[in-house]
This record gives structure tokens, C-alpha cells and sequence, in this order.
């Protein structure tokens, strides 16, 4: 898959990152200069998030101001904290007498374990990201992403790393739809346009089938990972709430693209949908879905392609160089 562009390309997206190497966790704040119209979509059935129900169609919140996503399970929503202060402190958000209040909903990963289950994002973690952000940022082993694995069916010995990755789409019109995505998922990591599997459980020769191995094959949880694949899409063209909730919607079909299996039982995969509104040409709701499914799709391929081997996981290209 030929994957390029980043979220950023969506006109005053920012994305910044803390990365813990030696602990394998870390988080990523996406920020918006302009006022966000948010939605939401979940499908995974064990979701971690903050300040979600603020997205809801009929919520009265507008709009957003960013989106933390961040390892460490339920513990790292304290760094959602911390890119809060920092967008205060810059005079961002609603005003609301003497102070102005931002709006950063958060969303988490399950990377307790990875190395250390003791070190998880915090607020200062959370502040720095935010404090970091910028059009220019790194994908792979990197914030949100850096605990992040896929394809353990089988557990972590037979794992591979994933990570945070991106891409961009520009529509016939010059609209723009970006995507963020985290991959710690369960399942294997398939090319939607080739079929290859790019991240399946490691064997001697090569990836195996998640789908196939679950169907066949008597198994039992491991109980060491738990998934969740996290994700922002991001446009430009103007959308209401509703709009900005199909768009996340989209970014779940995305997912289930590239990822098989997808929303399982130990998986929380979440989609924010964003809209910056700067675009004023009319963009079709069925243009925008085209393209955040192919946004989030190259984005998952970004996330293992750009991957590192880290804490005893092989990354894909480093597990493919085994096989041949």
C-alpha cells in the first residue's frame, strides 16, 4: 500500500508526543487551532476513555479542542490533565467567567506489562506532548504507540510491534481527511488492497491466520495483553455532529479493514472524528467515508511499517528479514 500525508495536513492539526523507551508506554495530544466539531465511535467491548459523552449528537459541548490518546490503561487518562493546563495556560478553550476551560476527551490503550506496569503517562507526560506539538512528528515506537503490539493471539512471544502511524487523503474537491492511528491490536494486520497479512502471529516461515487459528484451533486467553486500536480522523470539510460521527464511523470501518479480527471482547476501539470547518465547498458525507477508510487503512500501515523492535517484540520488517 502506497500510504502518504499525515492528519497534519488537515489545515491547524498539531500532534505532539512523550515517549518512554525504557518503561514502553507513552501518550500522543493531538490539538486543533481551530475550534473541533467532534463525534464519536466505539466497537471495541472494553473501551478506557475521559470527557467522551461530551461528543454525543445531542451533548451540548460544540466543539473540542484536542484529543489525548494514551497508554497505560485506565491509570494514563491522568495525562488528558495535563494538556488541559497546557491549553489554558495559552488562553484556550470556553470561557467561562475569569478562566477559560478546554476540551480534550481522551482515550486509552492497554500497555501495562509491555515492560513495566508500574510507569504509566501522567500528567506532566500529558503536558509535555501538548507543549510539543507540531505539524512535523514522529510515527512508530512513539507516544501512544510505543507499548503498543499486534497480532497476539497467541500471546506476546508470537507478537509483533506496533505502534502510532498516519496518512492523508485529498478528495477531488480538495477537501482533506487525515488520520492518527494507534495499533495495539489483537488481531492481525491485513493489506486491504493485496491481502497480504503485513503482522500476523510469528512462525518459523512466516505470519500465521488470527481468524483461521481462532476458528480452528482450541486456544485460551493469555491474560498478559489486552487491545485496543485508537484513532483520530480528522477532516477539514465542514460537518455538524452528526456528520463528525459518521466520519468516525467511517474510521471504524477502516479498522475492521485492515485489522482481522477487529472489535473483539478485549478490544476498546475508538474513533474520534473531527472537523475543522476551514474548508467552505461543499464535501458529500459518502466522499468523506471513501476517504477516511482509505486514510485510516494506510494509517495502520504507517503505524507497522514504521515500528521498531522493543521490549522482546520483533517488528514486522525485522520478523519478515527472519523468514527469508
Amino acid at each position: 500500500m502506497n500510504y502518504s500525508g499525515s492528519i497534519t495536513d488537515v489545515s491547524g492539526i498539531t500532534v505532539g508526543h512523550h515517549t518512554d523507551l525504557e518503561n514502553g508506554t507513552g501518550c500522543t495530544v493531538l490539538l486543533s487551532e481551530h475550534n473541533a466539531v467532534a463525534g464519536l465511535e466505539v466497537r471495541g467491548a472494553a473501551p478506557g476513555s475521559r470527557d467522551t459523552e461530551l461528543l454525543h449528537p445531542v451533548a451540548g459541548a460544540k466543539w473540542i479542542n484536542g484529543v489525548t490518546l494514551t497508554g497505560g490503561s485506565v491509570f494514563g487518562l491522568d495525562s488528558s490533565g495535563g494538556a488541559i493546563r497546557y491549553l489554558e495556560e495559552q488562553g484556550i478553550g470556553i470561557k467561562m467567567g475569569r478562566i477559560r476551560v478546554p476540551l480534550v476527551p481522551s482515550a486509552v490503550i492497554y500497555d501495562l506489562g509491555f515492560i513495566n506496569h508500574r510507569v504509566r503517562p501522567d500528567f506532566n507526560d500529558g503536558y509535555a506532548a501538548a507543549k510539543s506539538a507540531s505539524v512535523d512528528f514522529k510515527t512508530g515506537c512513539v507516544g501512544a504507540g510505543t507499548g503498543a503490539t499486534a497480532a497476539k493471539v497467541l500471546g506476546k512471544r508470537f507478537s509483533v510491534k506496533g505502534g502510532i502511524g498516519t496518512a492523508s487523503v485529498e478528495v477531488s474537491n480538495g477537501a482533506t481527511v487525515g488520520a492518527l492511528m494507534v495499533v495495539n491490536a489483537k488481531g492481525d494486520v491485513v493489506n486491504p488492497e493485496t491481502g497480504e497479512t503485513v503482522a500476523g502471529p510469528l512462525t518459523e516461515t512466516g505470519f500465521d491466520n488470527s481468524v483461521e487459528l481462532m476458528i480452528k484451533r482450541h486456544w485460551k486467553e493469555t491474560g498478559f495483553f489486552r487491545n485496543t486500536t485508537l484513532g483520530i480522523v480528522a477532516t477539514d470539510a465542514k460537518l455538524d455532529k452528526v456528520g463528525a460521527t459518521r466520519l468516525a464511523m467511517a474510521g471504524q470501518d477502516g479498522i475492521a479493514l485492515a485489522i482481522r479480527p477487529a472489535h473483539t471482547a478485549n478490544d476498546g476501539d475508538t474513533i474520534f472524528g473531527l472537523s475543522t470547518g476551514t474548508y467552505k465547498e461543499h464535501t458529500s458525507g459518502d466522499t468523506l467515508h471513501a476517504a477516511a477508510l482509505k486514510a485510516v487503512s494506510e494509517a495502520i500501515m504507517n503505524a507497522i511499517d514504521s515500528a521498531e523492535t522493543l521490549g522482546g517484540v520483533l517488528s514486522a520488517k525485522d520478523a519478515k528479514a527472519r523468514f527469508l
